[in-house]
């Protein structure tokens, strides 16, 4: 064998045995590597896998999140007035609200917030007259409907906003019997008393709107201002009272120093009459 004639003494091929045995060993991993064994011994090559093909992914179209859809009526212009307007988007707004308009001239909330956004913009001419359009309208609607709770209600809040604030507390007040009474309607009459200097009244309305919404932190901020606007309003007329008293008395010890005067020159005057008599 040809291991037997490597592995004779003094042969000078022992190290061609050693190479070869590592060859060998490389020869039969490699084979390994590349066949299966199957049952009986028999060795079959694998075969390299297959790539499968993926399905392409489907393609959305690019879309456009700024983009509004087209309104079709005057609700769906003063819906997208709403919109942009939350969205900061004040021109946009009015021109949408304008759009409103023009289909149906007695929206009267278009008007409402056509002029809460020219507000916003400084516009205060144009806030006005749409404010004042929007009064009108409400009215109309009222008219038509004295049961009309959100009518009224919007009403008055055009009322406020044009400085109608005691017609604002009357309507509030009307808005309020119709329907369950809710803390935003008392904080918006008690505001409404503030701008009229009724304090007191004021402190009575924001008390009411937080005994229905004890979290109404608006109407507690409220409140805390209309008592301590109340306590200067009662100190200037104690103030007023007392300076007024003072004014009455002075006239009065002047009036009484008159008369008194009067009398004297009187008795003086007859005297000298009796004298000369004599």
């Amino acid at each position: 064998m040809l291991i037997d004639i490597f592995m004779r003494p003094g042969t000078s091929n022992m190290k061609l045995l050693v190479v070869a045995v590592v060859l060998a060993c490389l020869s039969l991993a490699a084979c390994s590597s590349k066949t299966d064994q199957q049952p009986g011994g028999i060795v079959v090559a694998s075969s390299p896998p297959v790539p499968t093909a993926t399905p392409p992914a489907e393609i959305s179209p690019p879309t456009d999140a700024t983009t509004e859809a087209e309104p079709q009526d005057a609700a769906g212009y003063f819906a997208l007035g709403d919109s942009l307007y939350q969205r900061d988007q004040d021109e946009a707004a009015i021109e949408a609200y304008r759009k409103a308009l023009e289909l149906d001239s007695d929206y009267a909330e278009a008007y409402l917030k056509l002029g809460l956004t020219y507000l916003a913009l400084g516009k205060k001419d144009e806030s006005e007259e749409a404010y004042k359009k929007a009064v009108k309208t409400y009215e109309k609607l009222a008219r038509k409907n004295s049961k009309d709770a959100a009518a009224l209600f919007h009403l008055a809040e055009a009322y406020a906003k044009t400085r109608e604030y005691q017609k604002a507390i009357e309507t509030f007040r009307r808005a309020n019997k119709l329907k369950e009474p809710d803390s935003y309607a008392l904080y918006e009459i008690g505001m409404a008393y503030n701008r009229l200097a009724r304090y007191q009244e004021a402190v009575k309305s924001f008390q009411q709107a937080i005994e229905i919404d004890p979290n109404d932190f608006r109407s507690q901020e409220a409140l805390d201002c209309a008592k301590s606007d109340y306590s200067r309003q009662k100190a200037r007329v104690e103030a007023e009272k007392k300076k007024l008293e003072g004014q009455r008395k002075t006239s009065n010890s002047n009036n009484a120093n008159a008369n008194s005067n009067t009398k004297t020159n009187s008795k003086t005057n007859d005297n000298s009459n009796s004298t000369g008599g004599e």
